[in-house]
């Protein structure tokens, strides 16, 4: 979804907090105890946690192209919901709700 170049500039504190904030929590996040308890499961966690930077990176440069990459968004959503950071998630999911 293509930005206006002043609506950009108006939000681009808070997209960066937002982002700020999701990237703290996925860095902070401790594989919950059962998945702890295996090294493939602990793995995957790992992976998600990948995946989800990764995902935030391409909303960054996205960003700076005065664009949001909603499949992105959509992904580190699904993402962030399967590693039970729910907060992370919902402070996500407020990019969704900006593009209405």
């Amino acid at each position: 979804m293509k930005l206006e170049p002043q609506i950009r500039a108006t939000f681009d504190q808070t997209f960066m907090e937002l982002l700020a904030f999701v990237r703290v929590s996925v860095l902070d996040a401790k594989p919950p105890a059962l998945v702890a308890s295996s090294a493939i499961a602990k793995m995957f966690f790992t992976e998600s946690q990948k995946s989800v930077l990764q995902d935030l990176a391409e909303l960054t440069a996205s960003w700076n192209n005065s664009e949001i990459n909603l499949p992105v968004v959509e992904r580190a959503m699904k993402t962030l919901e399967g590693m039970e950071l729910h907060d992370a998630k919902e402070k996500l999911a407020r990019l969704l709700e900006f593009t209405r």
